[in-house]
Protein backbone atom coordinates (compact mmCIF):
# COMPACT_ATOMS: atom_id res chain seq x y z
CA UNK A 1 0.00 0.00 0.00
CA UNK A 2 1.73 3.48 -1.06
CA UNK A 3 1.85 6.35 1.57
CA UNK A 4 2.31 9.82 1.33
CA UNK A 5 3.62 13.06 3.60
CA UNK A 6 4.61 16.32 3.05
CA UNK A 7 7.54 17.94 4.04
CA UNK A 8 8.85 21.64 4.43
CA UNK A 9 12.38 22.54 4.59
CA UNK A 10 12.76 26.45 5.53
CA UNK A 11 16.58 28.21 4.77
CA UNK A 12 18.03 31.40 5.19
CA UNK A 13 15.82 33.19 2.19
CA UNK A 14 13.29 30.65 0.89
CA UNK A 15 11.48 27.55 2.06
CA UNK A 16 10.27 24.61 0.10
CA UNK A 17 6.73 22.36 0.07
CA UNK A 18 6.78 19.04 -1.17
CA UNK A 19 4.64 15.84 -1.18
CA UNK A 20 6.28 12.59 -1.84
CA UNK A 21 4.05 9.21 -2.41
CA UNK A 22 5.76 5.84 -2.41
CA UNK A 23 5.57 4.21 -5.80
CA UNK A 24 5.65 0.17 -6.26
CA UNK A 25 8.05 -1.92 -4.41
CA UNK A 26 11.21 1.19 -3.81
CA UNK A 27 10.03 4.13 -6.22
CA UNK A 28 8.32 7.27 -5.34
CA UNK A 29 6.54 9.78 -6.95
CA UNK A 30 6.37 13.64 -6.50
CA UNK A 31 3.11 15.03 -6.41
CA UNK A 32 3.78 18.90 -5.04
CA UNK A 33 6.61 20.99 -5.38
CA UNK A 34 6.62 24.88 -4.36
CA UNK A 35 9.12 26.90 -3.32
CA UNK A 36 8.42 30.68 -1.68
CA UNK A 37 10.58 33.66 -0.76
CA UNK A 38 10.67 33.56 2.56
CA UNK A 39 12.70 32.38 4.63
CA UNK A 40 14.12 31.81 7.85
CA UNK A 41 15.47 35.56 7.86
CA UNK A 42 11.43 36.42 7.69
CA UNK A 43 10.50 34.43 10.31
CA UNK A 44 13.28 35.97 12.67
CA UNK A 45 11.89 39.15 12.09
CA UNK A 46 8.39 40.93 12.00
CA UNK A 47 7.70 39.14 8.45
CA UNK A 48 7.15 35.68 10.40
CA UNK A 49 3.85 35.25 10.47
CA UNK A 50 3.50 36.39 7.22
CA UNK A 51 5.09 32.92 5.86
CA UNK A 52 3.35 30.85 9.06
CA UNK A 53 -0.01 32.25 6.92
CA UNK A 54 1.69 31.32 3.23
CA UNK A 55 2.40 27.79 4.83
CA UNK A 56 -0.60 27.14 6.16
CA UNK A 57 -3.05 28.19 3.40
CA UNK A 58 -0.83 25.95 1.23
CA UNK A 59 -0.75 22.95 3.51
CA UNK A 60 -4.32 23.05 3.93
CA UNK A 61 -4.61 20.92 0.95
CA UNK A 62 -3.36 18.11 2.88
CA UNK A 63 -5.30 18.09 6.11
CA UNK A 64 -4.38 14.70 7.26
CA UNK A 65 -1.09 14.29 6.03
CA UNK A 66 1.85 14.04 8.22
CA UNK A 67 4.65 16.68 7.92
CA UNK A 68 8.00 16.70 8.11
CA UNK A 69 10.14 20.08 8.63
CA UNK A 70 13.57 20.72 8.38
CA UNK A 71 14.59 24.25 9.37
CA UNK A 72 18.29 25.56 8.94
CA UNK A 73 19.91 26.75 11.31
CA UNK A 74 22.09 29.90 11.90
CA UNK A 75 24.77 27.86 13.08
CA UNK A 76 26.15 24.73 14.10
CA UNK A 77 27.80 23.38 16.88
CA UNK A 78 28.70 19.72 16.37
CA UNK A 79 29.99 17.29 19.95
CA UNK A 80 30.95 13.66 19.28
CA UNK A 81 29.68 11.62 22.11
CA UNK A 82 29.91 7.99 23.20
CA UNK A 83 25.94 6.63 23.85
CA UNK A 84 25.36 3.08 24.95
CA UNK A 85 24.48 1.21 21.79
CA UNK A 86 20.90 0.56 20.40
CA UNK A 87 19.84 3.72 22.83
CA UNK A 88 16.01 4.55 21.99
CA UNK A 89 15.58 7.99 20.24
CA UNK A 90 14.26 8.80 23.79
CA UNK A 91 17.22 8.04 25.43
CA UNK A 92 19.34 9.60 22.80
CA UNK A 93 17.45 12.66 23.79
CA UNK A 94 17.80 12.46 27.33
CA UNK A 95 21.99 11.86 26.49
CA UNK A 96 21.95 15.03 24.65
CA UNK A 97 20.34 17.08 27.21
CA UNK A 98 23.02 15.50 29.40
CA UNK A 99 26.00 16.85 27.05
CA UNK A 100 23.89 20.06 26.17
CA UNK A 101 24.76 21.26 29.75
CA UNK A 102 28.11 20.50 29.55
CA UNK A 103 28.86 21.87 26.52
CA UNK A 104 26.72 24.98 25.92
CA UNK A 105 26.15 28.45 28.26
CA UNK A 106 22.60 28.44 27.71
CA UNK A 107 21.86 24.57 26.67
CA UNK A 108 17.97 25.19 27.00
CA UNK A 109 18.26 27.56 24.12
CA UNK A 110 19.33 24.57 21.97
CA UNK A 111 17.96 21.97 20.13
CA UNK A 112 19.40 18.92 18.72
CA UNK A 113 19.65 16.12 15.76
CA UNK A 114 22.06 13.30 16.62
CA UNK A 115 23.66 10.74 14.17
CA UNK A 116 25.91 7.85 14.12
CA UNK A 117 29.42 8.72 13.41
CA UNK A 118 32.70 7.08 12.79
CA UNK A 119 33.84 3.26 12.77
CA UNK A 120 30.75 1.46 13.36
CA UNK A 121 29.67 0.58 16.88
CA UNK A 122 31.29 -2.61 19.03
CA UNK A 123 31.37 -3.34 22.50
CA UNK A 124 28.53 -1.61 24.44
CA UNK A 125 29.08 2.16 23.13
CA UNK A 126 28.55 3.47 19.90
CA UNK A 127 29.72 7.12 18.97
CA UNK A 128 27.48 9.75 18.23
CA UNK A 129 27.56 13.20 16.03
CA UNK A 130 25.24 15.72 18.30
CA UNK A 131 24.43 18.89 16.12
CA UNK A 132 23.09 21.59 18.62
CA UNK A 133 21.87 24.34 17.21
CA UNK A 134 19.47 27.30 18.65
CA UNK A 135 16.09 26.29 18.80
CA UNK A 136 14.08 29.73 17.43
CA UNK A 137 12.40 30.59 15.42
CA UNK A 138 12.52 27.04 14.57
CA UNK A 139 10.37 26.04 17.37
CA UNK A 140 8.04 28.43 17.01
CA UNK A 141 7.24 27.21 13.38
CA UNK A 142 7.41 23.61 14.41
CA UNK A 143 4.75 24.67 17.02
CA UNK A 144 2.11 26.46 14.61
CA UNK A 145 2.31 24.02 11.65
CA UNK A 146 1.68 21.23 14.32
CA UNK A 147 -1.38 22.23 15.53
CA UNK A 148 -2.74 20.86 12.28
CA UNK A 149 -0.67 18.02 10.96
CA UNK A 150 1.06 15.44 12.67
CA UNK A 151 5.05 15.94 13.17
CA UNK A 152 6.63 12.88 11.96
CA UNK A 153 9.99 14.70 11.92
CA UNK A 154 11.52 17.90 13.61
CA UNK A 155 15.07 19.14 12.56
CA UNK A 156 17.60 20.42 10.45
CA UNK A 157 18.57 19.36 7.19
CA UNK A 158 21.70 17.35 8.25
CA UNK A 159 19.81 13.79 9.01
CA UNK A 160 18.00 14.16 6.02
CA UNK A 161 20.87 15.15 3.75
CA UNK A 162 22.62 12.39 5.39
CA UNK A 163 19.98 9.82 4.42
CA UNK A 164 20.78 10.67 0.75
CA UNK A 165 24.22 9.34 0.96
CA UNK A 166 22.32 5.50 1.35
CA UNK A 167 21.25 6.10 -2.31
CA UNK A 168 25.31 6.39 -3.53
CA UNK A 169 27.59 3.89 -3.75
CA UNK A 170 30.60 6.39 -3.19
CA UNK A 171 31.52 8.89 -0.55
CA UNK A 172 29.17 11.78 -0.35
CA UNK A 173 30.79 15.16 -0.06
CA UNK A 174 28.46 17.84 1.31
CA UNK A 175 29.85 21.83 1.74
CA UNK A 176 28.02 24.34 3.71
CA UNK A 177 28.84 27.54 3.08
CA UNK A 178 26.82 30.44 4.94
CA UNK A 179 27.63 33.76 6.13
CA UNK A 180 29.05 33.06 9.36
CA UNK A 181 30.26 29.01 9.33
CA UNK A 182 31.56 26.76 7.02
CA UNK A 183 30.06 22.78 7.38
CA UNK A 184 31.83 20.01 5.25
CA UNK A 185 30.68 16.30 5.96
CA UNK A 186 32.03 13.24 4.58
CA UNK A 187 29.68 10.02 4.36
CA UNK A 188 29.01 6.55 3.44
CA UNK A 189 25.36 4.64 3.41
CA UNK A 190 24.02 6.92 6.09
CA UNK A 191 26.60 7.28 8.15
CA UNK A 192 29.09 10.28 9.10
CA UNK A 193 32.48 9.22 8.05
CA UNK A 194 34.39 12.95 9.03
CA UNK A 195 32.75 16.22 9.92
CA UNK A 196 34.20 19.91 9.89
CA UNK A 197 32.68 22.58 11.34
CA UNK A 198 34.31 26.38 11.35
CA UNK A 199 33.25 29.31 12.47
CA UNK A 200 33.93 32.76 9.73
CA UNK A 201 33.69 36.32 10.08
CA UNK A 202 34.45 37.21 6.45
CA UNK A 203 33.81 36.16 2.83
CA UNK A 204 37.46 35.57 2.47
CA UNK A 205 37.59 33.81 5.20
CA UNK A 206 34.79 31.32 3.88
CA UNK A 207 36.76 31.31 0.96
CA UNK A 208 40.55 30.08 2.36
CA UNK A 209 39.08 27.41 5.04
CA UNK A 210 36.96 26.09 2.62
CA UNK A 211 40.16 25.53 0.23
CA UNK A 212 41.71 24.59 2.60
CA UNK A 213 39.33 21.97 3.93
CA UNK A 214 39.37 20.34 0.23
CA UNK A 215 42.92 20.91 -0.97
CA UNK A 216 44.93 18.14 1.43
CA UNK A 217 42.31 15.15 1.33
CA UNK A 218 42.62 12.40 -1.00
CA UNK A 219 38.44 11.23 -0.77
CA UNK A 220 37.90 14.23 -2.26
CA UNK A 221 39.53 13.01 -5.73
CA UNK A 222 37.30 10.01 -5.75
CA UNK A 223 33.99 11.75 -5.94
CA UNK A 224 32.74 14.86 -6.53
CA UNK A 225 32.17 18.07 -3.84
CA UNK A 226 28.36 19.44 -3.30
CA UNK A 227 27.89 22.77 -2.30
CA UNK A 228 25.04 25.04 -1.01
CA UNK A 229 24.67 27.57 1.03
CA UNK A 230 23.78 31.20 1.33
CA UNK A 231 27.31 31.89 -0.41
CA UNK A 232 27.27 29.21 -2.71
CA UNK A 233 26.45 31.09 -5.67
CA UNK A 234 28.02 30.50 -9.10
CA UNK A 235 31.28 32.31 -8.48
CA UNK A 236 32.40 30.80 -5.02
CA UNK A 237 31.66 27.18 -7.11
CA UNK A 238 33.99 28.11 -9.65
CA UNK A 239 36.40 29.86 -7.44
CA UNK A 240 36.54 26.40 -5.38
CA UNK A 241 37.26 24.61 -8.48
CA UNK A 242 39.94 26.20 -9.81
CA UNK A 243 41.62 26.48 -6.51
CA UNK A 244 40.96 22.65 -5.85
CA UNK A 245 40.76 21.62 -9.35
CA UNK A 246 37.89 18.57 -7.78
CA UNK A 247 34.54 18.20 -9.45
CA UNK A 248 32.27 21.06 -7.59
CA UNK A 249 28.57 21.07 -8.25
CA UNK A 250 25.63 22.30 -6.80
CA UNK A 251 23.72 19.92 -4.00
CA UNK A 252 21.37 17.85 -6.05
CA UNK A 253 19.25 14.67 -5.43
CA UNK A 254 21.31 11.24 -6.47
CA UNK A 255 20.20 9.72 -9.81
CA UNK A 256 19.79 6.61 -8.05
CA UNK A 257 16.95 7.42 -6.65
CA UNK A 258 13.92 6.01 -8.18
CA UNK A 259 11.61 9.51 -8.84
CA UNK A 260 9.19 8.14 -11.46
CA UNK A 261 8.41 11.71 -12.22
CA UNK A 262 11.13 14.21 -12.29
CA UNK A 263 10.25 16.63 -15.17
CA UNK A 264 7.14 17.09 -13.68
CA UNK A 265 8.29 20.13 -11.74
CA UNK A 266 11.97 21.70 -10.96
CA UNK A 267 13.81 20.04 -8.19
CA UNK A 268 17.30 21.95 -8.74
CA UNK A 269 17.28 24.25 -6.11
CA UNK A 270 19.14 23.48 -2.64
CA UNK A 271 15.84 24.12 -0.56
CA UNK A 272 13.71 21.71 -2.64
CA UNK A 273 16.40 19.25 -2.55
CA UNK A 274 16.32 19.49 1.35
CA UNK A 275 12.38 19.24 1.38
CA UNK A 276 12.91 16.01 -0.77
CA UNK A 277 15.18 14.39 1.17
CA UNK A 278 13.13 15.09 3.88
CA UNK A 279 10.76 13.19 2.80
CA UNK A 280 12.18 10.30 1.67
CA UNK A 281 14.03 10.10 5.17
CA UNK A 282 10.40 10.22 6.80
CA UNK A 283 9.29 7.96 4.37
CA UNK A 284 11.66 5.19 4.34
CA UNK A 285 11.82 5.59 8.45
CA UNK A 286 8.07 4.40 8.14
CA UNK A 287 8.14 1.69 5.19
CA UNK A 288 7.23 -1.64 7.38
CA UNK A 289 9.97 -4.59 6.77
CA UNK A 290 9.10 -6.79 4.00
CA UNK A 291 7.32 -10.11 5.29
Amino acid sequence: MSKSLIACAIDNKECAVVRLKTSGDNGYSLNECKTFSLGLDDLSSGRGQRLLNKLDNHLKEWPDEELALCIGPKSYHPLPASFPSNASNEKCREYCQIEARYFLRQPEKYDCDWSSYGDVKSGSHETKMLFFYPGEPGRRASEHLAANHRMVFNGTPQLPLLHLSKFTQEAQVILELEENYLLLMISRDGRIEKISCREVTNRKELQTVAIGELIDNPVFRETEVQVTGTMANKSMIRLIQKETSLTVKPLSIPPSIPINNPGKFSITSAVTVKAISTALMALDEQKEPAI
